[in-house]
């Protein structure tokens, strides 16, 4: 091997490592913006749903959501329906990122949407409305008495 050589090789096995420890900062740092990003996202879409949720204060009472077929009037039982399919689309949305991080953040919200309109979420009408695994870990990690709910209980996937 000429000293030509040697060096070319030794220039050669540099670039690639360097490449491939750019490569692996590259993927860091686009996994912790991809996190950032989505907790962004969720903070804004949560703030929506709860501006509905001030514009229509029974849809989070849960004296009232926990026996929603029977205080709403019928117009007001179809809103409070979209409105706990919303929250529980959310909610859906965020176990189906299957982000550990994530969900330390937002199993409390999951929670209070729980202890709110898990008798929707229960009713057979919504059942299919939701894939199989989130019905499942909600059905098993999360409490059906709201008296004493288990916080940070759903599972990520």
């Amino acid at each position: 091997m000429t000293t030509i050589e040697f060096w070319n090789l030794v220039v050669n096995s540099t670039a690639t490592i360097l490449a491939g420890i750019a490569i692996l900062l590259y993927i860091i740092m686009w996994y912790k913006d991809k996190s950032s990003n989505s907790y962004d996202t969720f903070d804004a879409t949560y703030l929506d749903i709860l501006k509905i949720g001030m514009e229509n204060p029974s849809f989070r009472n849960p004296i009232l959501t926990n026996d929603y077929l029977n205080s709403f009037s019928e117009n007001e039982k179809i809103k409070y329906e979209i409105y706990a399919f919303i929250s529980w689309n959310f909610c859906e949305t965020i176990f189906d990122k299957g982000d550990n991080e994530l969900m330390k953040t937002w199993s409390v919200v999951i929670d209070v949407e729980n202890s709110l309109h898990r008798k929707w979420f229960d009713n057979p009408d919504n059942t299919m409305k939701f894939k199989e695994s989130f019905r499942l870990n909600i059905q098993n990690n999360l409490p059906v008495n709201f008296k004493n709910p288990a916080h940070n209980s759903v599972q990520a996937q």
